[in-house]
């Protein structure tokens, strides 16, 4: 019986089980489809990657935006009263000093003091009532402001403290149309009191 040579398959270049050259081995369905997919998986990330810095860079301006509105906001106003709280502590602390340049008046300035101070007390507690503050004992309310704290105070004149009462008054009286209710009244009744001060007690 004679041997017949074994003959290796065309294509195989020697290698047992590999395809022939000649024929084509069945493309993979997905293997066109992988690779651009990849591809722009990759893009979609870079761009979603630089749209969140972007973001992140706009949340950012934002924010130092609203710090620098927060930092540059309005100081609150200042409430009407506190002119005329002020004016009733000084004529107050002016009476008081005239009292003992001026001892034979002392009762009605003494008088006129006290009035003052308790205009200045209400006139402040109404202003820490509407911010809804605490007032503070400690604050003297009966100062007589001076532009050098060290510079001695000039003698206190009866004169001055009509010209004081007077200039009070009218502040009261130019307050009152820009005020309602309680605080209406209450500065009505202090430019009320200067009035009276005026005519009644040192005419």
């Amino acid at each position: 019986m004679r041997l017949l040579p074994t003959r290796t398959p065309r294509g195989t270049a020697g290698t047992p089980g590999a395809p022939s050259p000649h024929v084509t081995a069945p493309a993979h369905r997905g293997a066109g489809v992988l690779e651009p997919a990849a591809t722009v998986s990759r893009r979609s990330l870079l761009r979603t990657s630089g749209t969140v810095m972007l973001g992140g860079g706009a949340l950012a301006v934002v924010g130092v935006t609203t710090a620098a509105c927060t930092v540059g906001s309005p100081a609150p106003e200042v409430d009407p009263l506190q002119s005329l709280a002020d004016q009733a502590g000084t004529d107050a602390a002016y009476a008081a000093r005239l009292t003992a340049a001026d001892p034979d008046r002392a009762q009605a300035l003494q008088e006129i003091a006290a009035e003052r101070r308790a205009h200045a007390d209400a006139l402040t507690a109404e202003i820490h009532r509407a911010a809804g503050t605490t007032p503070d004992t400690t604050d003297a309310t009966t100062t007589v402001p001076a532009s050098d704290p060290s510079a001695p105070l000039a003698p206190p004149t009866l004169d001055g403290l009509r010209a004081q009462l007077a200039d009070s008054r009218r502040s009261a009286a130019d307050a009152v149309p820009d005020l309602t209710g309680y605080r209406a009244g209450l500065v009505g009744s202090v430019g009320a009191s200067c009035a009276a001060e005026l005519k009644v007690l040192i005419p």
